[in-house]
Formats: structure tokens, C-alpha cells, sequence
């Protein structure tokens, strides 16, 4: 599956000589641009069209059916999610050091979210969408992420360096529960990034049963 920079633009030339492979990459990234602010349910294939400059018949060449374009979207959605949290949760670093891998891969997004807002804000939609055409893709992809991040959990949980007495599944359910609000801060005009971060660490200190640092800690934490 090709991998896309969604912060690339697309170009709008239809002049433009591309491969299909190229052509194909353009109307993709359109078609997050376009999903990201119409959304899921509202983007079509005349949108992207006019988004390129090409026709709306170019553009069912390459996705057939409306189910396909969001098919196509989806896919890019799940493969930036799921590539992100396995560059820090299937290395050795996770299970020697449980909470640094959670806190970097939660700090870390926080990150993504202002670098890649289109894959964000159609992420923030589909979550929270319970139309029957999306909804039962959401809930698997849901459950791969877990999948990837239970194991840490677990590896902290017998390490003793997490306290908890609920099992990882759940543990890693809520910490993933919480990325939703605290990413929808980001978009807010007068979000601090060093408060938000700031309450990332101290949501996965109290979930995770972690002794809390004390106020010297925080306070360097949010003047850095």
C-alpha cells in the first residue's frame, strides 16, 4: 500500500502528465484534504475533482464507488496510526522501559496531530461516528491499537512499575480513550502545547498507578 505526505498539496494542474501511480497519489491526498473538512459522509468524487482540476469521471477511474474513495482514506488513516504507535511499541525499548515508551508515543502525537491535521481530523470524525458503513471498521482498527499497546503495559504492570487493578487490556482502553479530547485541544486557538503535555504525564502517572513527581518536576516540566 503506497505510503502519502498528507502535507504535501496536490497539484491542480490537469495538464500535468502523471503515471497512474502518481495520478493516483494526487487525488488521494485530495480526497484526505476534501474528507478532513466536509467529512466522511459528505465528501465526493466531484470534490476532488474540482480540488485537481480534473474530471469527476478521472476520478471514479481510479475509485470506482463512493465506498472505495472512503475505502482508500481510511487505509491511510490506519496505516499512519498503527505505523506511529509500532515505532515505539515493537522495539526492545518498550519492554525495558514501559512508561518512557508510553510517554514518548503519547508526547510524540501530540506532535503529529499539529504536523498532519487533515489525518487527525478525519480520525477525530471516524472515532466518534457510529453510521454502520464505517463504524464496524472502526471498532477492528480500534482493537489493533490496542493490540500494540497492551503488551508494554503489561511489561510495566510485571516490572512493577506500573500499579494497577485492571488488566492491561483495559489500562491500554483508556489511555487510548484519552488521545481523543486531549488531541481536539490542539485545534483550540490559545491550546498550550507545555500545558497539554503536562497533562498527558500526569493522566498516564494516574492511570497507570505511577508515583507522581512532585512540584519541582512539574514546574521545570512546563517552563521548558
Amino acid at each position: 500500500m503506497s505510503k502519502l505526505d498528507p502535507k504535501k498539496q496536490a497539484p491542480k494542474n490537469a495538464r500535468t502528465r502523471l503515471s497512474p501511480v502518481q495520478r493516483k497519489q494526487q487525488l488521494l491526498l485530495a480526497a484526505i484534504s476534501c474528507f478532513s473538512e466536509r467529512g466522511i459522509g459528505r465528501a465526493t468524487h466531484a470534490d476532488i475533482a474540482e480540488a485537481t482540476s480534473v474530471s469527476v469521471a478521472t476520478v471514479f477511474n481510479y475509485f470506482n464507488t463512493r465506498e472505495d474513495l472512503v475505502d482508500a482514506v481510511l487505509n491511510q488513516i490506519e496505516d499512519f496510526f498503527l505505523d506511529f504507535a509500532k515505532s515505539f511499541h515493537f522495539n526492545k525499548h518498550a519492554s525495558e522501559a514501559p512508561l518512557s515508551t508510553i510517554t514518548e508515543h503519547s508526547l510524540s502525537f501530540l506532535v503529529k496531530a499539529g504536523e498532519h491535521p487533515n489525518l487527525i481530523k478525519i480520525w477525530l470524525e471516524w472515532s466518534a461516528s457510529v453510521r454502520q458503513d464505517t463504524w464496524p471498521r472502526y471498532i477492528a482498527f480500534h482493537e489493533q491499537m490496542l493490540d500494540i499497546i497492551e503488551p508494554t503495559i503489561r511489561a510495566g504492570l510485571s516490572k512493577g512499575e506500573f500499579i494497577s487493578q485492571l488488566p492491561p487490556r483495559d489500562l491500554a482502553r483508556i489511555l487510548y480513550g484519552q488521545a481523543h479530547p486531549v488531541t481536539l485541544a490542539t485545534f483550540s486557538p490559545n491550546a498550550s502545547m507545555s500545558h497539554l503535555k503536562r497533562f498527558v504525564e500526569l493522566s498516564l502517572n494516574t492511570v497507570l498507578g505511577v508515583h507522581p513527581p512532585n512540584n519541582a518536576e512539574i514546574q521545570e516540566s512546563l517552563n521548558e
